[in-house]
């Protein structure tokens, strides 16, 4: 089936890749542009047992020379001069999720958008599964699509990135849903225009017997829809009665929560899930990690871990979950070069103070000072920046990491800072206790 494939980068999505096409029997390279000392030892020896090539250090001309395909992890930007060789010669490239689409035989949920991804992927996941459903949740969140066995599934949900969908050539989710618009990875897609038209190529594929969820609240959204051949079925915050409890009822905070709530529900309900078990879990369901997570309180002051804010609009939904706290906020990582006004704005109406770190922390200074905002602090690295932040803090005041920026200055991944946060915070608790005995 695959005689021969190229797969560009070695992280999840890139590993999974090449272990199913391994399985499968294909001949396979997998290049990547990090060292081989970035990789446990034990996974560079497996995947060799396994038969896969490998190349470390850079995309070199080997990668395209005798391939039949090439599969793009979606961190690897398409424009990379190698790619650009394969165009001329008209190698096929596919993403991952093409992939693992063309090996999926059991229907395909699809949850995109700017924010909330995470959230409502999850909570469709949990509703499936609290229903008596089979369900695999992946994609952009946990597991790759290419690692799925759906064999004794009834249902593939997969959080979907404009990345992602950079690649796909036929894949075709069975409900696709789509949350919110905003600005977002503008450093990779350049402008609005281009980043909406990735977006929308989730629907794409769909025909009559398929269904899209969407934001009829949002105008970017109910636009985009229009060419989509698929049922559309719309959500709004006037749709409330289908959640089966009331809106103070459901235990993850924040207005945005209310719309990942409808679309959880939306999609559920078409996947025949009775009301009362998608109000039984609306009750009940914690919330994501690293979405504004409760981590500890250190001598009065709360800590709240929201690393999956990589964006300004995120990060304005964790600001205005916390309206009228004393709130110390971080920000900065890799900048995705959006604007800043209205976090800006926001920061200086709702903010006591904030504390800079990462390569964006000189643009984040410069927009929040033109912003007329002053109680700016930098830190070097993490462990700095949370004893910067307590410091800064009186007993019920709170510091929120929601950085509004990518990871990848310091970090393979939100997750992974989150989880730095979380450990160094549960350090610095530790430290302080000992320190009073």
């Amino acid at each position: 089936m695959y005689p021969s494939v190229t797969v560009f980068g070695l992280g999840k999505s890139g590993e999974a890749a090449a272990r199913r096409l391994a399985a499968l029997g294909a001949k396979v390279f997998v290049t990547e542009s990090k060292s081989a000392q970035a990789f446990a030892p034990g996974l560079l020896d497996e995947l060799s047992a396994l038969g896969i090539q490998l190349e470390f250090g850079g995309h070199t001309a080997r990668a395209i020379e005798a391939t039949e395909l090439i599969v793009v992890s979606p961190g690897i930007h398409l424009d990379i001069p190698v790619l650009e060789k394969a165009k001329e010669k008209n190698i096929p490239l596919i993403s991952e999720i093409e992939l693992a689409f063309q090996l999926l035989k059991k229907p395909i949920i699809a949850v995109t958008g700017t924010n909330g991804k995470t959230t409502t992927t999850t909570l469709v996941g949990v509703m499936l599964k609290a229903a008596g459903k089979k369900v695999a949740v992946a994609g952009n969140i946990g597991s790759p699509l290419a690692a799925v066995d759906d064999r004794d599934l009834d249902y593939v949900v997969a959080e979907i990135s404009s990345y992602q969908l950079e690649t796909i050539k036929d894949f075709k989710p069975f409900v696709s849903a789509i949350l919110n618009i905003q600005e977002d990875h503008l450093e990779r897609h350049h402008d609005m225009k281009n980043y909406i038209a990735q977006k929308a190529r989730i629907f794409e594929n769909q025909t009559a017997g398929d269904f899209l969820v969407y934001n009829a609240e949002d105008p970017a959204v109910r636009e985009m829809i229009g060419p989509a051949r698929a049922k559309k079925i719309p959500f709004t915050k006037e749709d409330v009665s289908q959640l089966g409890c009331r809106p103070q009822e459901i235990k993850i905070p924040g207005r945005h929560n209310l719309e990942n709530a409808l679309a959880a529900a939306t999609v559920a309900s078409l996947c025949n899930v009775d009301p009362a078990t998608i109000a039984s879990i609306l009750r009940t369901f914690p919330g994501v990690p690293h979405r504004i997570e409760y981590v500890a309180e250190i001598d009065g002051v709360l800590f709240y871990n929201d690393s999956k804010g990589t964006n300004p609009d995120s990060t304005l939904v964790a600001i205005e979950t916390f309206i009228g706290e004393g709130m110390i906020l971080v920000l900065g990582g890799r900048d995705k070069g959006v604007s800043l006004d209205k976090l800006c704005q926001a920061v200086k109406r709702h903010v006591k103070e904030v504390v800079l770190i990462g390569e964006a922390a000189g643009r984040f200074e410069n927009a929040l000072r033109q912003a007329g905002y002053q109680n700016l602090h930098r830190a070097s690295n993490f462990k700095e920046m949370i004893e910067t932040a307590f410091n800064l803090a009186a007993p019920g005041d709170l510091v929120l990491l929601s950085p509004a920026c990518a990871s990848f200055d310091m970090f393979n991944n939100y997750e992974e800072r989150g989880e730095t946060f979380k450990q160094l915070v549960r350090e610095f608790a530790q430290a302080d206790d000992k320190a009073k005995s």
